[in-house]
């Protein structure tokens, strides 16, 4: 008799579930074609909350295991990804609707997440490759930069007191020019600290007090300018051995910033001291 009862129970039990099942289904596509009475037919909007075709292509995708993708398919998802974000961008700007601007601030939202994603793997990769990380070359850290910063001026120390060896200097100027007034003094001083040779060239055959062996310009500027404009003060830097001229500054700068040029002048190749 027990037996019988318990039997008669489950049964009753799979009975209903399947009722239910039944229903859920019948209730779910009743659903559906109230959706489309209402959203589609009827055209009712937000308000019965119906979605729109850009809301729905808005919506976060199911995330894809980039290393399922091909590198093509990759290039084509993020193609596609941006022309619908640069088009819903012009739309929500030409009809600033709540929905259209809503639409683009999602996809500005996806957008903005993976760009930091992007950024957060940047870091990380630089902080475990030497090769990418600009700040062993240059450190920002305070005490770091301290560090470089002095063995910059050793290095740059040892560099400028054995110059006079391959490099001299030519030196222009005017005579009645308050900014040669001014510089003079300052290249007169490098000159003296690293024992370098300055020929100084006066461009209109006045004086120079700092410079009192100087000579008249007879074209020498002109050739050398090769056609740039004629601004003074002007430091050229001439290596000796191989006769290469290389201009070092036109018009007024200071001290370090002179020793700074002509060290990187003589010292480093191009591109290699960024």
């Amino acid at each position: 008799m027990f037996n019988w009862m318990k039997k008669a129970a489950l049964a009753g039990m799979i009975t209903l579930c399947m009722v239910g099942s039944a229903a859920h289904a019948r209730s779910g596509d009743r659903g559906e074609q109230d959706e489309q009475f209402y959203c589609g037919e009827r055209s009712l909007g937000h308000w019965f909350y119906c979605r729109t075709e850009e809301e729905e292509e808005a919506e976060p995708q199911a995330s894809v295991d980039p290393s399922t993708m091909s590198r093509s398919q990759l290039l084509e998802s993020a193609e596609e990804f941006r022309q619908r974000l640069e088009e819903q961008r012009l739309l929500a700007v030409w009809a600033p609707t709540q929905e259209n601007v809503q639409v683009y601030q999602e996809m500005q939202w996806q957008a903005t997440m993976r760009a930091a994603t992007f950024s957060d793997q940047w870091r990380r990769n630089t902080w475990g490759n030497s090769e990418l990380d600009y700040t062993v070359q240059r450190p920002v850290a305070q005490y770091a930069r301290h560090e470089w910063l002095d063995q910059r001026g050793l290095e740059m120390d040892d560099a400028l007191e054995h110059m006079s060896d391959n490099y001299g200097l030519f030196y222009f100027f005017r005579s009645d020019c308050p900014y040669c007034q001014r510089f003079s003094p300052v290249l007169r001083g490098f000159a003296d600290r690293y024992g370098v040779e300055v020929r100084a060239i006066s461009v209109d055959g006045g004086p120079m007090p700092s410079f009192p062996g100087a000579r008249r310009d007879e074209g020498q500027f002109a050739r050398l300018l090769a056609g740039q404009p004629a601004v003074v003060p002007a430091v050229l830097l001439l290596n000796t051995e191989t006769n290469e001229p290389q201009w070092i500054t036109f018009g007024l700068v200071s001290g370090q910033e002179l020793a700074e040029r002509i060290f990187v002048s003589m010292t480093r190749e191009v591109g290699e001291d960024y």
